[in-house]
């Protein structure tokens, strides 16, 4: 099993030779994409391997690319609302892993999806859905008995330690307690549930700066190494408290 390189495919789109080469060694620059998938990876070491995948709202298909990478013989589907980010990953399907059993789809959940997977991942979909207890409920009808659920997604209330920012206009919900969480995967019908914070303070404050950082903040640009050292340092422990949830649940 080997770690995974996340964004390691954003060199095929990147626009110059020295964005195409970072991408190439280090993956995404996204600070915050970078904390939640070393906690979703975390996760998935426990899994044993999955014959069959599904993504919920796979955006630009970082995660499918990188579960393709780690599990190259899994089936994985992924499956977005928006149809400009399906095209997306169905191009750097075409350009870099042809041959990978790997397709995706516009859907609407909690619409049904008439077919069930091993493993299914959702990161920092929830707060985007007005039913959320019937995309948890779509979600679990898709699993296979004895399969996993790794969900992420923002904790709330939200700490701020340098600055405040807007929540993205299409949330529907700044985010979710963990026992609120957890009680609504059960509901859905998981029976093992277990639910942790991500973005603990160290995590949060990178962030924070490395937003800064990207809204032109001169004096964020010139600490954007500490940003990413106190993200990375944060991943090292379980955080007490934090601005991120990760739940892995599962279906007996």
């Amino acid at each position: 099993m080997t770690t995974m390189t996340y964004g390691w495919e954003q060199h095929v789109t990147a626009p110059t030779a020295l964005r195409r080469l970072a991408h190439r060694l280090f993956g995404t620059y996204d600070l915050g994409a970078r904390v939640r998938y070393h906690a979703v990876e975390q996760a998935l070491q426990t899994v044993p391997a999955p014959a069959s995948i599904l993504d919920a709202g796979c955006g630009r298909g970082q995660l499918c690319f990188a579960m393709h990478r780690r599990w190259p013989s899994a089936r994985i589907v992924g499956v977005d609302y928006e149809p400009e980010l399906v095209e997306h990953c169905r191009g750097l399907h075409a350009r870099i892993a042809a041959r990978a059993r790997m397709q995706f789809d516009r859907r609407t959940l909690p619409d049904r999806l008439g077919e069930t997977f091993d493993l299914i991942t959702s990161v920092d979909v929830l707060e985007h859905v007005e039913d959320d207890v019937g995309f948890l409920t779509s979600l679990w009808e898709a699993t296979n008995p004895g399969g996993t659920l790794i969900l992420h997604t923002p904790a709330a209330p939200q700490r701020r330690f340098l600055a405040e920012f807007e929540e993205q206009h299409d949330h529907v919900r700044d985010g979710y307690g963990l026992g609120q969480l957890a009680g609504l995967l059960r509901r859905a019908g998981y029976a093992d549930v277990r639910v942790r914070y991500t973005f603990g303070t160290l995590g949060a404050l990178g962030w924070e700066g490395f937003a800064l950082a990207r809204q032109g903040n001169r004096v964020a640009q010139t600490m954007l190494p500490m940003w990413y050292l106190l993200s990375t340092v944060d991943g090292w422990s379980e955080p007490r408290h934090g601005n991120g949830l990760l739940a892995v649940a599962r279906r007996t």
